[in-house]
C-alpha cells in the first residue's frame, strides 16, 4: 500500500496537534490548581463534587444564621443582666422602705423608684445594633413599651423569632416583652407605680404604705425570677450555638477536604506529566520536519 505525502504531512499534523492540547490541558489544570476543568474530564466525581459542594453552601447558610442567633442572643443576654440588677437593687430600695417613713422619707423612696422604673422602661426598649427592639416580637421596628401614668403599655407582640441554626433545629433569638415584663398577669411596670402613687400621696396610711410596699416587694421579686429564667434559657441557647458552631465547622473541614480529593491536581504528577509531554512534543515535531524533508531524490546517489 502507498502512503501518499499528504497522509503523512495529516498524520504528522494530526500528531502534533494532539500533543499541544494534552499539554494545554496540563497546563491549564496547573495555573487553576484542579484536576477537572470540565464535567466530561471526570462525570462522576464532577457529580460527586457538585453535591459537596451544595452541601456545603448549606452548612455555611446555617454558619451565618448562627451568627445571626449569636449576635441577637448575647445582646439579649447583656441586656437581661442589667434588667435583673435593676430588680434586685429595686428589692433592696423596698426593702430599706420597711417600716414607718415620714413624708420626707416617702418622697425620697418614691423619686428613687420613679428614677428606676424609666430606667426599666428604657432596658425594655433597648435596641440592637440594627435598630430593631428586642423585646418587640414581630415587630421589631415599633418601640415595644410606653409610659403611662400606671406603668407601661406593650405594643408588640407575643411571636418568636426562629433562625434554622441546623438541619433539624430552630432557635428561638428573641424574648417578647409580654413574656419578660408582664407575665402570669405580673405586670412589673404597674407594681413600681402602684407603690409610687401610694409613697406620694399624702393621705397614705402607715399601714397603706407597708402594705403597697410588701405588694411591690411580692410582685417585683416575681419578676426577677422571670426574667431570671428567660435570660437562663438565653445563656442555654448561646451554648446550644457553640457546640452547633463547633460540628458546623468540623462539617465545613470534611466538606473541604472531599472536594480537595475530588477535584484538586496532583502538582507532581502534573508536573512530570507535563515534562514528558514537552520531551515528545519535541521529538514529534523534530521528526515531523525531518520527515518532510525527505524526498525521492534523497535516495538517489
Amino acid at each position: 500500500m502507498r502512503i501518499s505525502t499528504n497522509t503523512i504531512y495529516q498524520a504528522g499534523i494530526s500528531k502534533i496537534g494532539s500533543l499541544q492540547a494534552e499539554q494545554s490541558r496540563l497546563q491549564q489544570q496547573i495555573s487553576s490548581g484542579k484536576r477537572i476543568l470540565t464535567p466530561s474530564d471526570d462525570p462522576l466525581a464532577a457529580s460527586r463534587a457538585l453535591e459537596v459542594s451544595h452541601a456545603q453552601s448549606v452548612n455555611a447558610m446555617y454558619a451565618s444564621n448562627r451568627s445571626i442567633a449569636n449576635t441577637n442572643l448575647t445582646g439579649l443576654d447583656i441586656s437581661l443582666g442589667s434588667i435583673t440588677e435593676l430588680l434586685q437593687t429595686t428589692q433592696v430600695t423596698l426593702v430599706g422602705a420597711a417600716g414607718t417613713l415620714s413624708t420626707e422619707q416617702k418622697n425620697t423612696v418614691a423619686i428613687q423608684l420613679t428614677a428606676q422604673l424609666e430606667t426599666l422602661i428604657g432596658l425594655a426598649n433597648t435596641q440592637d445594633s440594627a435598630g430593631n427592639y428586642m423585646y418587640a416580637g414581630y415587630q421589631n421596628r415599633t418601640k415595644p413599651f410606653t409610659a403611662t401614668a400606671t406603668g407601661a403599655t406593650y405594643n408588640g407582640d407575643s411571636n418568636q423569632q426562629l433562625l434554622q441554626v441546623e438541619g433539624q433545629r430552630q432557635l428561638v433569638v428573641n424574648a417578647p416583652g409580654d413574656s419578660v415584663f408582664q407575665a402570669g398577669g405580673n405586670d412589673v411596670f404597674s407594681a413600681f407605680s402602684d407603690i409610687i402613687t401610694i409613697l406620694n400621696n399624702p393621705a397614705s396610711t402607715p399601714a397603706a404604705v407597708q402594705a403597697g410596699v410588701a405588694t411591690a416587694i411580692s410582685s417585683i421579686k416575681t419578676a426577677t425570677n422571670t426574667v431570671a429564667a428567660v435570660w437562663s434559657s438565653v445563656g442555654t441557647r448561646l451554648n446550644e450555638l457553640d457546640a452547633l458552631n463547633d460540628v458546623g465547622s468540623s462539617r465545613d473541614l470534611q466538606y473541604t477536604e472531599a472536594l480537595s480529593d475530588l477535584q484538586d491536581l496532583d502538582y507532581a504528577q502534573a508536573l512530570s506529566d507535563l515534562t514528558q509531554k514537552q520531551t515528545i512534543l519535541e521529538a514529534a515535531q523534530k521528526s515531523f520536519v525531518t520527515i518532510t524533508g525527505l524526498s525521492l531524490f534523497d535516495f538517489i546517489r
